[in-house]
């Protein structure tokens, strides 16, 4: 038997539709995968992308630079030096051109907190020694981690030899320490450091960081200093002599390399620099 409707109209109840929520979410993800291959690029899109760019810049006689999507370099004028630094982000490096294009010094990452390790420090650090660089090793400090384990890190994975640069800090993260805490865990991993190689550690941080942080403190070390888009260094109330570096640019392309890659300058002379290094 048929019911008979009960002229009761049943509200309608309005399905979720999950479809804008799936489009969102998956343009968000879209976006950081983009993000991050444009700020490192693997390789094999660098060299499927960057063929005709290095035809383009190749020109070494004009003064360009090339890499991608590095960024033709313009280099800081005076009585400097220019070197760059590396890491496992520059997978593909041909030193030996590299050092056809008047760079006399390199910095390589070696270690990260307590436990992490650069894969390819090993033979980044062998072959700036084969090509006659002068040659740096650096540190990326945790500051959620015993600063002294990370010493321990450092000093177990990097052999300094005479003719080397001193030991590298990269301090860039406070995390919830206040800045007389940094300071303190920053000088345990100095000491640590100081203690093995029997020379000071270098100091790299910003430019912001260092105001806010480091300005007036360890002053019987080395700075190395980054700071971009701007054509000089200017450190208020400073004194130049503690400035050894000054990184200008991330971004930079230089030929023998792929990709982006830092560039830096030292304030000084070739043999200024070999005083700098390890007796």
């Amino acid at each position: 038997m048929a019911r008979k409707s009960s002229g009761v109209k049943r509200p309608v109840v309005k399905q979720t539709s999950y479809k804008k929520y799936f489009l969102s979410a998956a343009l968000l993800v879209l976006a950081i995968l983009g993000y991050g291959l444009y700020r490192h690029p693997p390789g094999f899109l660098i060299k499927i992308w960057g063929q005709q760019r290095v035809k383009q810049f190749s020109k070494e006689e004009k003064g360009y630079y090339y890499g991608l999507p590095g960024e033709p370099v313009k280099w800081p004028t005076g009585e400097v030096l220019r070197g760059i630094d590396v890491s496992r982000y520059q997978t593909h490096v041909k030193w030996a051109q590299v050092k056809k294009q008047k760079i006399d010094f390199v910095f390589v990452k070696a270690t990260e907190g307590f436990w992490g390790r650069d894969r390819l420090f090993h033979k980044h650090w062998q072959r700036t020694g084969q090509a006659g660089f002068i040659r740096g090793a650096y540190h990326f400090y945790r500051p959620n981690q015993p600063a002294w384990l990370q010493a321990v890190n450092f000093l177990t994975q990097v052999e300094i030899s005479t003719g080397d640069l001193p030991p590298v800090l990269d301090v860039e993260q406070a995390g919830h320490a206040t800045a007389e805490e940094l300071r303190d865990r920053v000088s345990t991993w100095l000491r640590w450091v100081e203690w093995q190689y029997g020379v000071k550690p270098i100091i790299y941080t910003n430019y912001s960081f260092y105001k806010y942080y480091f300005e007036g403190f360890f002053e019987d070390y080395p700075f190395w200093i980054a700071h971009y888009q701007i054509d000089k260094l200017k450190l208020t109330n400073y004194s130049r002599k503690q400035v050894k570096f000054w990184q200008h640019t991330d971004r930079g392309a230089v030929p023998g390399i792929e990709g982006r890659v830092d560039c830096n300058v030292f304030y000084g002379t070739k043999t200024a620099l070999k005083q700098l290094c390890v007796n």
